[in-house]
Formats: structure tokens, C-alpha cells, sequence
């Protein structure tokens, strides 16, 4: 039996025998550094700072039921090294900053140990403190690539309203819907989805849209901001959420009848 290496340990020692116990240990899981199978793309040094421009090659395992991908992480070196047949490159980061990079992919702490955990796509949103309610989770594209989809709060005025002015000069669009999107394994940080509902060639129609909007216009939370035709045939994750979800912010002029 491993005998717990560090206050992180101890915590979850503890919160297995005493479930009054288990928020400080999540509380103290955000406040921790874990330690993860991987490596960092172009590292010259040992230490590094965590940025934007880093590229992280993380470890993904199967689960044994469905073969469905899951990322192990680990409260010490030790139970990483008890937990893996042989010696394999491993990066020690704030949990953090793991969480948010992986958001949308299962999680397991600790696996093949006493002291194990799983954790699905809404455990880490309610880690990280963002309303679950609000948040979907599915696969894009059909690939391996977790995705979170999420309402927003308030819509950002200026780009709103910058995008109503253009858009109401095609009559192809029908309805604009505004989410927040992030592929963890595409994109460390979430940004802002602008979905368009309508008829004959949307792509087009996007792309003429999007040369009168700029990125000053841009007063979101988010850096960036993309467009998505959307489609009752393909990736219907995406489609049914900005409907079912009412994230619509536009609505062009009914069409007339003849």
C-alpha cells in the first residue's frame, strides 16, 4: 500500500475514509501541482512557464470498457511511477492549468491504485467554478477531440450589434446564434462561436459577412471569435445545442410570400 508523499496525498487519503473531508481536497487540488505522462513540444530547460504558444504532447489511455479515450494524471511521482510498467517522459504542472487545457476529456486520478477517481466533463466544470447547468459536452466531427459547449451570460454588446448590422444586409441568413466553444485537444483556451442558420450558400455568405466585422469590434471575454454554418445534417452536437439552448441573438426579416 503507498503511503501518501505530500499534503495533496494525505487530503485524499483522507477524504477516501471521511467524505466531510473531500472538498478540501478539491480545494487543495486547485491550489497543487500534478504530475501527468507527457512532454512539452520545443522545451530547451527543465522548468518552464506555462503560455499560450506552448504545445503539450499529454498521454491519453483507453478505457477498458469502450476503448474511449481518458487522461491519467497523478498526485505524486510516485504513484505515477507505481502506476506505469515503465520509465515514461512526465511533466509536473499546476492542476489548474491541466484541468482548463484538458476541459471536455475524462479524467482519472491515480489509476491502478488504491486512491483512485474519475472525472467527467461536468466534475471539472464544477471544479473550475462555471455553472454546469449551462454546459453541454459531445464529440466534433466524430473524432476523439472532447468538446464543451457553453451558454453565455450576457451577450458582448459591440460585437453583437456589429453583427446584426452585417448580417442584415444578406437576406440568406435567417438566424445568428452566440456560444462559447472549446477543443482541448485543438485549443487550450475557449472562444466565442458564432453560429448562422439559413439558406443557399453559407460559407460564402460568412465569409462576406465577416470582412465588415473587425476585431475591435470584439468586446467579449474571448480573444477570438469564429463562424459556423450550421446543418440538421452535419455536426449535429453543435446545431442542436445553439437551438435547443435558445443562443440566437438575430432573427433576419420574414421572407415574403408569393
Amino acid at each position: 500500500m503507498m503511503l501518501p508523499s505530500n499534503p495533496l496525498e494525505q487530503a485524499l487519503f483522507t477524504s477516501a475514509s471521511d467524505e466531510t473531508q473531500t472538498p478540501k481536497f478539491y480545494d487543495l487540488l486547485l491550489e497543487s501541482n500534478i504530475y501527468i505522462l507527457g512532454s512539452v513540444s520545443n522545451k530547451e530547460e527543465e522548468t518552464f512557464e506555462i503560455n499560450d504558444d506552448q504545445e503539450f504532447d499529454i498521454q491519453h489511455w483507453e478505457k477498458d470498457e469502450d476503448q474511449s479515450p481518458i487522461i491519467p494524471f497523478f498526485t505524486s511521482l510516485q504513484a505515477l511511477q507505481q502506476a506505469i510498467p515503465e520509465d515514461s517522459p512526465y511533466l509536473e504542472i499546476p492542476a489548474i492549468a491541466f484541468l482548463e487545457m484538458t476541459m471536455g476529456v475524462p479524467l482519472v486520478l491515480n489509476p491502478n491504485s488504491d486512491y483512485g477517481l474519475e472525472f467527467d466533463a461536468d466534475d471539472v466544470v464544477i471544479l473550475l467554478g462555471m455553472n454546469t447547468d449551462e454546459v453541454k459536452t459531445g464529440e466534433f466531427d466524430g473524432d476523439e477531440d472532447g468538446m464543451t459547449l457553453g451558454k453565455l451570460d450576457n451577450l458582448p454588446p459591440n460585437l453583437s450589434n456589429a453583427m446584426k448590422t452585417a448580417f442584415a444586409n444578406f437576406p440568406e441568413i435567417d438566424t445568428a446564434y452566440m456560444a462559447a466553444i472549446l477543443v482541448p485537444l485543438e485549443d487550450k483556451k475557449a472562444h466565442l462561436l458564432v453560429g448562422i442558420e439559413g439558406q443557399g450558400d453559407l460559407d460564402k455568405v460568412i465569409i462576406e459577412a465577416a470582412d465588415s466585422i473587425s476585431e475591435d469590434d470584439n468586446d467579449s471575454d474571448f480573444e477570438m471569435f469564429d463562424f459556423y454554418a450550421m446543418s440538421t445534417e452535419d455536426d449535429e452536437v453543435i446545431s442542436n445545442f445553439l437551438r435547443d439552448e435558445d443562443t440566437a441573438f438575430y432573427h433576419g426579416k420574414p421572407k415574403q410570400m408569393h
